[in-house]
């Protein structure tokens, strides 16, 4: 995509001064994009779909201050104003912006507090800056005319961008409101948001009318590019110091908070929309004997309900609003990303592996034949949508498409099909060789399970050494004994089963390769 068409991201770091983590957390973010994009398909995808702006050190001057003097804690920038004492002077950025300026209830009019306002609203370099570089990316038909007025007043869905503003510390992820202990008119999405967030990095949500609000904040940075820009904003509050020690900041900080950002970045084409859809879980794709095989996991409650578990506040809450919808669709996309999908275009519905339709979670399959498309490596990209019509994020995987090798004059490869809804015959290893070598194998053990990974309660049972068996049958056979069919999923994570070819029509069976069961 061309760049007025990108979605665009901007993230913030080193506002205030003694912070010191945040700048380097943003260095890793975008070292991890600039290293995965055409090795991680999602980075791929994510980059050649939107603008990254990064800004490491927004307080330069500040900066330098508190790197020289760490005893000092310097928070503020290094304006003049006049201070006999207190804090010494500067000016907290984070108390500037153009957004609820001058509210004492959340800054102070008093050059010597650690939150004194400046002088004027966006008086600072450092504050100006910021706002003037936000105005060239984000979209201007979408800002409101006098943002403290229409404050009440809902962006809806169709915003485009995202700014995230990381700071230190507190483990926290804070979005608006914070001037005041009230909802934001789009607080739907910005909850799922913040909820979905919380699933990686489990930081309590500091927002109007939630368990954990602290105190007002105004004049913030977050607050002003969701009220005067119409973005999605979110800041994090990294760790447990303000100089944070290296150990922690590599064991807990980097990989709890890297995969989260990310997640913005693959939303901030419209994240209000998106942020209510489905997401799609560890995409596999495959390339074998001529066919594109795919799996995967559709949710539309596990990221945005995972708070209900991880966080006490929310233990005794119900699911939340756009997490409890049934997944209806999950669409496969290769060599194009779903938005620029047009009537006409290829698109492949996944199967639902129990073969319904009918819960919030699917686990999914799509099996297709790859003759008429070239070898190579090649991109998909997977969508669901639920049943309120919300699409979500995108998941995306690469996949090689192998040479198909010409069978030799009189010689033809055997007929097969992949097994469906759960077969799979456990092999040894001379056997496993012998079923690649000959494309089948003879026998189907039927794997019957109950319970489930996430759960931690998943029981398995092979049953049998079967002769071909339908779908319907192995179906019966497993609910006979009030289980169900493992799912390909489970299988291929080799959660019920070993090594194993997958098969359910078969050329030939003799009776000695039957697995002794």
């Amino acid at each position: 995509r061309q760049s007025p068409d990108k979605g665009k991201m901007l993230i913030a770091s080193r506002v205030h001064a003694r912070e010191w983590a945040t700048a380097e957390l943003n260095a890793r973010f975008i070292e991890a994009l600039v290293e995965g994009y055409e090795r991680d398909a999602d980075i791929t995808s994510i980059l050649e779909r939107n603008e990254i702006h990064a800004i490491l050190y927004v307080n330069p001057d500040g900066t330098y201050i508190a790197e020289k003097y760490p005893r000092s804690m310097w928070r503020k920038n290094l304006n003049p104003v006049g201070c006999d004492g207190g804090s010494g002077g500067g000016v907290d950025i984070n108390r500037n912006f153009d957004f609820m300026w001058g509210d004492t209830r959340g800054s102070s009019d008093d050059p010597c507090k650690l939150t004194y306002h400046g002088p004027s609203a966006n008086s600072e370099p450092e504050t100006q800056a910021l706002v003037d570089y936000a105005m060239t990316l984000f979209p201007e038909g979408q800002r409101k005319k006098k943002p403290e007025k229409q404050k009440d007043e809902a962006f809806g869905e169709d915003i485009s961008g995202f700014y995230a503003d990381i700071h230190a510390f507190g483990r926290e992820l804070y979005y608006p409101w914070g001037f005041d202990d009230i909802k934001s008119p789009d607080d739907e999405a910005f909850q799922a948001l913040g909820r979905k967030l919380h699933s990686f990095n489990s930081y309590r949500l500091w927002s109007g009318a939630q368990p954990h609000y602290r105190y007002p904040v105004t004049g913030v940075a977050s607050d002003y590019m969701y009220a005067n820009m119409g973005v999605a904003s979110m800041l994090y509050e990294i760790g447990s110091r303000f100089h944070q020690p290296c150990a922690e900041f590599e064991d807990e900080v980097v990989p709890k908070n890297l995969p989260s950002l990310i997640y913005a970045a693959k939303i901030a084409h419209k994240p209000f929309s998106l942020i209510k859809g489905p997401d799609v879980f560890e995409p596999d794709a495959r390339h074998d004997n001529g066919e594109l095989r795919i799996s995967a996991m559709a949710s539309d409650g596990k990221m945005v309900n995972a708070i209900q578990i991880s966080s006490e506040e929310f233990k005794n809450s119900s699911d939340y609003p756009t997490g409890s919808q049934v997944i209806n669709a999950v669409y496969v996309y290769l060599d194009q990303h779903p938005d620029d999908w047009q009537e006409g275009d290829i698109r492949w519905d996944m199967d639902a592996i129990d073969g319904n339709w009918d819960t919030n979670e699917e686990s999914v399959r799509l099996t297709v034949s790859t003759k008429d498309f070239p070898s190579g490596k090649h991109i998909v990209h997977l969508q669901a949508i639920d049943s309120l019509g919300y699409a979500g994020p995108v998941s995306s995987a690469f996949v090689t498409f192998a040479q198909e090798s010409t069978p030799a004059p009189g010689k033809t490869s055997p007929s097969f099909h992949q097994a469906t809804k759960g077969c799979l015959k456990r092999l040894n290893n001379e056997q496993v060789d012998l079923c690649l070598a000959n494309e089948h194998t003879s026998n189907i053990a039927v794997n019957c399970c109950s319970g489930s990974q996430q759960n931690g309660d998943l029981t398995c049972s092979r049953t049998g050494c079967k002769q071909t068996m339908s779908y319907d049958e192995a179906k019966a056979h497993c609910e006979s004994m009030s289980m169900r069919l493992c799912t390909t999923a489970e299988l291929e994570a080799r959660v019920c089963c070993g090594k194993g070819c997958y098969f359910n029509k078969l050329p030939t069976w003799t009776s000695d390769m039957c697995e002794e069961i």
